[in-house]
């Protein structure tokens, strides 16, 4: 069943035989985790009660260093942003985006600091419906909205691909969710912001729009130029739909909507944006760019760079992998030679390929951000997730080569057993990774929303055999057979965070928290999987927002379970003696 909020908030272990044999045979105690840590509470307690919010906080919270005593920066969804004491979680100051009159406010991007300024975007309803999208920057100092930065409200036009027709920018079926990107650039003060945008449903018409905003140029000489540049994903038009859902018939499409936003990699200046796009298809010849993951540089001028002899009679349905492969800043999902079909419990994709298989499910792979790793050899590599399951793996330097696909969720249901959740997928996420005796491991948090397959976090290796990249399972967290791994990560977790410097040993430690109606927020050890620490949350925690580390110190997005009302938790990690 599909919803609007698919969009919006948005096992996993490989098949038994396979994990048990290759992954670190541990068993942990979830109820005793191994000594290491331990969390007290900040806040909220009855001595320190926290700040709740009317609307909930989707976006991540962020940390102000800038003005004496630490701030909690928290965006709550009905535009109310608030400042508070990273301490006490005490209120320190709150203003609300503008908007006009009549109009509701949604906030569910990430806004993104630039010094003393803090850049938001949102998006205004009327009588429900999106009327318009805005970005706004707030002043830290004066924790008042900088009027030197005239409020931009986005609008856009872009020709079709055949020449016929014009693209427009429209608000009511886009929705912005992406987190705001930020880079520096040589000679310029406060650089560029990226706003992507997407939609909150499969309601066509709806496309994926990125905007590059040149943020001198906005303060210098107005919001008329503060629009540098525009990447719209799929030029169509015209979209029709013949289903209740337009994901399914692979036409337009290819929202950028991941929670965690692109990924920026700032090379000494010379920077990537890997930008991962949602339901619809790669058409080459029509310059669709749905469901795949594309490099553009600053400036947005996307160019597949694809062999144009192999791509000649490029099919859609059928492409051809030597063609895909040829493609080096674009990257498209398949199948590996030794990976088995996708096949839902419900037979919903007998009759399809496996690009239709990933529309028809809602698959798309742009609910998740890659991350980029280094290899012992000096290479760089992708991992990109999926919300089939699978995880790829992409040289980074020329992103039509796929090393390596490893199904390491399997598909939600079974013939007896419905998945609850089937827009949804397994995972959505931002991969965090660290080294392991020399090589990457990247850790992958996953869901089921069934109560048939073991669920948690993943972890891999990339090692290299005969010289070729390749994914080899490392550790699941539950383990396959523990009785809790039914039990736990049975909708969207938050995202994980990393930490290498807590403690003696400087360990690394990937956080996260699995909702419920108290959340548990867990510590678990890179190098093994082994839980370092555990706390039941005094709320029911966030799906896909990022806990913040700050030192010893972890905020968490939560709500109420009893009031459905919205705070921040804080707690101090301890090293236990």
């Amino acid at each position: 069943m599909k919803s609007a909020l698919s969009r919006c908030f948005p096992a996993v272990i490989l098949l038994a035989c396979l994990i048990l044999s290759a992954c670190s045979v541990f068993h942990p105690d979830l109820a005793s985790p191994s000594a290491a840590f331990n969390l007290v509470k900040l806040f909220p307690t009855a001595r320190l009660p926290s700040l709740t919010f009317d609307g909930s906080v989707i976006a991540s919270p962020l940390l102000d260093k800038g003005h004496g005593q630490p701030q909690l920066i928290v965006s709550a969804s009905d535009g109310v942003v608030a400042g508070l004491d990273a301490q006490t979680g005490t209120l320190l100051w709150k203003l609300k985006v503008p908007s006009g009159q009549s109009q509701q406010v949604q906030l569910a991007s990430t806004p993104v600091m630039i010094g003393d300024k803090l850049v938001v975007l949102y998006q205004c309803l009327e009588q429900g419906a999106r009327a318009s999208h805005q970005l706004a920057v707030l002043d830290l100092n004066a924790h008042r909205v900088d009027d030197g930065f005239p409020v931009l409200t986005f609008a856009a036009e872009q020709p079709s691909s055949d020449g016929k027709g014009v693209v427009k920018f429209n608000p009511p079926t886009t929705y912005s969710h992406a987190e705001l990107k930020h880079i520096d650039r040589v000679g310029r003060e406060r650089g560029f912001v990226y706003a992507a945008f997407g939609n909150a449903g499969d309601v066509q018409p709806y496309h994926g729009w990125m905007f590059e905003i040149d943020m001198d140029a906005w303060r210098q000489r107005g919001v008329s130029q503060a629009v540098k540049s525009v990447l719209l994903t799929t030029p169509e038009a015209n979209c029709p739909v013949k289903t209740e859902y337009g994901n399914q018939e692979m036409v337009c499409g290819g929202g950028v909507w991941v929670p965690s936003g692109p990924l920026v990699v700032d090379n000494k200046g010379d920077v990537d944006l890997f930008i991962p796009t949602g339901n619809g298809q790669v058409d080459l010849v029509r310059h669709d760019y749905a469901n795949a993951l594309l490099r553009v540089k600053p400036g947005l001028k996307f160019d597949a760079a694809c062999d144009a002899a192999l791509c000649a009679k490029f099919d859609p349905k059928h492409p051809d992998n030597a063609c895909l492969a040829s493609c080096q800043n674009l990257f498209i999902p398949r199948l590996g030679e030794h990976n088995a079909p996708l096949k839902p419990p419900y037979h919903e994709c007998d009759d399809k390929d496996f690009w239709e298989c990933l529309a028809w499910m809602d698959y798309d792979l742009g609910g998740n951000t890659p991350i980029k790793a280094t290899l012992s050899n000096g290479q760089t590599v992708l991992v990109q997730a999926g919300k089939d399951g699978g995880a790829y793996l992409i040289d980074a330097e020329h992103l039509g080569r796929q090393y390596d696909r490893l199904q390491i969720a399997p598909l939600c249901g079974s013939p007896t057993d419905l998945c609850k959740l089937s827009w949804a997928g397994m995972i959505v996420t931002q991969p965090v990774q660290t080294p392991v005796d020399g090589d990457p491991v990247v850790i992958i948090p996953a869901f089921s929303a069934d109560q048939t397959h073991s669920s948690g976090v993943i972890a891999i290796k990339i090692v290299l055999e005969n010289g070729q990249p390749k994914f080899k399972p490392f550790w699941t967290f539950p383990q396959a057979g523990h009785p809790d791994a039914l039990k736990m990560f049975r909708s969207h977790p938050s995202f994980p965070a990393l930490t290498s410097h807590l403690g003696d040993s400087g360990e690394a430690i990937v956080w996260i928290v699995d909702i419920g109606t108290h959340g548990i927020l867990y510590g678990i050890r890179a190098k093994d999987g082994a839980v370092v620490a555990k706390q039941e949350l005094q709320g029911t925690g966030r799906q896909l927002s990022m806990p913040l580390v700050v030192g010893d110190k972890i905020y968490l997005a939560s709500k109420m379970p009893d009031t459905g009302k919205a705070m921040i938790e804080g707690y101090r990690i301890e090293a236990q003696k």
